[in-house]
Order: structure tokens, then C-alpha cells, then sequence
């Protein structure tokens, strides 16, 4: 998929393993479910074709964010962040 955040670029340094083993592939998965959440489709794929990669977590971090901002009476991230003021 492509990279959605400004100013991001990958790191040189280290190789693909260590980013899908640690932290990198953490926050790949938080600012996916993020984009999602504000209307990003979410690719079509099977059951099977999800759990053997990152999309079963996606969902599961999407489903969590949606749920909590549905509990707070909220659209998307937007709505929470002009809730608590920041410029969204």
C-alpha cells in the first residue's frame, strides 16, 4: 500500500525484517487503521488472505478506534480532534 504520511520515508538503515518485527510494523498497522477510520477503503481480500498478514490487526486496531469514537457521539478523527483542540 502506499505510504500516507507526510514527511515519512523509510529507513535506510535497517531492512525490511527487523522493521516487519518490530515497532515499524506497529505503527504501520495503527496509522493504516487510522486512515481507515477517516474513509480509507479497506482492500478486498478473504478471510484466510487477511490472517496470514497485517490486515487481521488492521481490522481489529479499526474496529477498536471505531468503536471508541462511536461511544464519544464521533464521525472520524477529525471530530476528536477539534473536540479536544487541535487543529485537525
Amino acid at each position: 500500500m502506499e505510504e500516507t504520511r507526510t514527511g515519512w520515508k523509510p529507513n535506510p538503515v535497517f531492512s525490511s525484517m527487523p522493521h516487519s518485527m518490530g515497532r515499524g510494523s506497529r505503527e504501520d498497522i495503527v496509522w493504516e487503521a487510522l486512515d481507515r477510520v477517516n474513509g480509507k477503503p479497506a482492500p478486498t481480500m478473504g478471510t484466510m488472505q487477511a490472517a496470514m498478514g497485517n490486515e487481521a490487526q488492521i481490522r481489529i486496531v479499526a474496529d477498536t478506534i471505531r468503536a471508541y469514537l462511536d461511544a464519544h457521539g464521533l464521525r472520524d478523527t477529525r471530530g476528536l480532534s477539534v473536540r479536544t483542540g487541535d487543529s485537525a
